[in-house]
């Protein structure tokens, strides 16, 4: 049976962690460095490394600084934010980054996906998909407009950045995020049910039950940042929660 992924979404800003409430009122979360050390160390399946201005800013990512979290993850990390060609994906993954996550810059240029693909293999591609609610409708979302995406829905371009090459998908429902109030489970069918390859949820995890609400619902990878920043819970107590309700998950020291 696979083992269900529990996977840290980490954001950074200014060398440092942040967590905000729907993709604003950031507050500091902590050293990137040590975080990444702590959370790999209590056995999390994988972490994503997020810069959340290097789009906005039109820069690239931290090098440097992604060279320096690696050193200490253990566990597959991905990294996101300013990948803008190949040259700097391969930049990050000689850097100890084993995949890269494209949001804002296959928005601007779709082939990217393709290109990224074709040089590292489908397996080292993430595309982030941010979606947001209003008017009883689910929007594509540009963090850096804060603004819904004209001229697309999300799931055409779920589907097209799949075809070009995707390896998975994460899919962020902007509208939970950092509100601790569940995660959109309704979000996750809409996506997974139109694409064949992983799919990861984030957005709205809070507690312990909502976790175990979203694998018993058949979610096979989520992505949680409250929930490893701002809260008493570590990896050990949420795996061995996870296993006590029948899930498989993946446990240090044991099979």
């Amino acid at each position: 049976m696979p083992f269900k992924r529990v996977i840290a979404s980490l954001l950074l800003r200014k060398d440092r962690l942040v967590k905000g409430t729907h993709f604003a009122t950031y507050r500091d979360a902590g050293d990137p460095k040590a975080t990444v050390r702590m959370l790999a160390a209590q056995g999390i399946d994988e972490i994503v490394l997020a810069d959340i201005d290097a789009a906005r800013d039109r820069r690239l990512p931290d090098i440097e600084g992604i060279s320096a979290v690696a050193t200490d993850c253990n566990v597959p990390l991905t990294i996101g934010g300013g990948i803008v060609s190949t040259d700097i994906a391969a930049a990050c993954l000689e850097r100890g980054a084993d995949k890269i996550m494209v949001t804002s810059g296959a928005i601007d240029r779709p082939a990217l996906v393709d290109e990224l693909a074709r040089r590292f293999g489908s397996q080292a591609v993430v595309v982030g998909i941010d979606v947001v609610e209003g008017d009883g409708t689910t929007f594509l979302y540009d963090h850096r407009s804060a603004a819904r995406h004209p001229g697309m829905t999300w799931q055409h371009w779920t589907t097209e950045v799949v075809a070009r090459g995707a390896g998975e998908i994460r899919i962020c429902a902007v509208s939970r995020e950092g509100t601790r109030t569940g995660l959109d489970l309704a979000l996750h069918d809409s996506a997974a049910g139109a694409v064949d390859v992983p799919v990861v949820i984030e957005g709205g995890a809070g507690v312990l039950s909502h976790l175990d609400a979203a694998f018993a619902h058949g979610v096979e990878a989520l992505a949680i940042g409250t929930m490893v920043t701002f809260s008493d819970n570590n990896i050990f107590k949420i795996k061995e929660y996870l296993a006590s309700r029948g899930h498989a998950v993946r446990r240090m020291g044991k099979a």
